[in-house]
């Protein structure tokens, strides 16, 4: 019989069938990236890094064994208050199903309405949320790069390039006070970032906002690394921002790169990216592989990144549908197999 165990409740035995599983799931997706280890998943469990959400997860357990996970995300954002956000990984086709019934029981619960799915894009994938009701509504290009692999020269041309009336700020793990209006600035711009046709709302930030992501992202092992663009007047131009692990700091993420619309056009994304590839290298010579994502039709950031020498790892998909939709698609049986890794 499937039971379905919160993941901040996990006892050790069932914890290190948890375990078991992530690392499973990890190898089968980047067999050349280190796996999750024992400590990073029990931060994960207990809270994660959210940009103005909570998280809530849940193992399946089939026998005693885990056969996959859950995760929901419920935003804090008065603006996006009905939508949920949904990701399953699993090992069997015929878990699917059950965990999402799960999850939307869990989202109905918090009277969320519509909901996004995220997960890899494969045919298997499309065909199980299409057969549910959902469409895909948007599509996002993770990509890696090698660290030792940057052309240093190009890296300092770029940096070489900078206008003279920009200076740059850099931080780790909170923003400077005195600079905390320019980030709001800078996180609020990333509503610019293509969204294609999914129905969310711009998301809106404050220095609150911003300072509880700060202790977040701190508390569940990530070194956040900041950052930011500013004109001689203290505002804000752009900004990029790195996430270290702890845990596994081979493996980074760059994360919101944005430049704001008056600045653009003068090189000042190019330069905020060469410059944290000049810091990750000096500060953290052990992250030997940065990741990014970006929307596929987000041309201008994908060009700079494939200059840079990002290479594309994994195609990622954002399903769409009511939560209505969904629960009936599960009930009439729709929905064709299953997602496993």
């Amino acid at each position: 019989m499937m039971q379905f165990v919160n993941a901040r409740e996990l006892d050790q035995s069932l914890f290190e069938a948890a375990l078991e599983l992530q690392q499973r799931l990890d190898r089968a997706r980047d067999p050349e990236l280190p796996a999750t280890p024992a400590d990073e998943l029990r931060a994960t469990f207990d809270d994660d890094a959210s940009e103005n959400a909570r998280h809530e997860r849940i193992v399946a357990f089939d026998e005693g064994q885990a056969v996959a996970l859950g995760h929901l995300e419920l935003t804090h954002d008065s603006a996006n208050k009905r939508l949920a956000i949904v990701e399953i990984t699993s090992v069997r086709h015929d878990i699917s199903k059950v965990v999402l019934g799960e999850l939307l029981r869990m989202a109905r619960a918090d009277g969320r309405t519509s909901v996004i799915a995220w997960g890899d894009c494969t045919a298997e994938a499309d065909a199980f949320w299409t057969g549910l009701g959902a469409e895909l509504r948007s599509t996002e290009q993770e990509s890696d790069l090698d660290m030792a692999s940057v052309d240093a020269e190009l890296m300092r041309r770029w940096i070489d390039a900078a206008p003279d009336d920009i200076n740059l700020v850099h931080w780790a793990g909170r923003c400077p006070e005195e600079h905390i209006d320019a980030l709001v600035v800078t996180a609020n711009a990333m509503n610019d970032a293509p969204t294609d046709s999914l129905e969310i709302e711009d998301m809106s930030f404050d220095a609150a906002i911003l300072r509880a992501d700060f202790d977040a992202r701190d508390a569940c092992g990530i070194d956040y690394l900041g950052l930011l663009a500013v004109g001689t007047d203290g505002s804000a131009a752009g900004a990029t921002e790195v996430f270290v692990n702890r845990f596994r700091p081979a493996f980074a993420w760059q994360w919101n790169t944005v430049v704001l619309p008056a600045y653009r056009g003068r090189g000042i994304g190019r330069w905020i990216k060469a410059a944290m590839w000049q810091r990750l290298r000096a500060e953290v010579p052990e992250a030997t592989t940065l990741r990014t994502g970006n929307a596929e039709s987000n041309a201008a950031m994908l060009a700079i990144n494939t200059e840079m020498g990002f290479q594309p790892s994994h195609l990622m998909g954002c399903w769409q549908a009511d939560l209505t939709t969904l629960e009936s698609g599960l009930s009439r049986g729709g929905g064709r197999g299953g997602i496993t890794a």
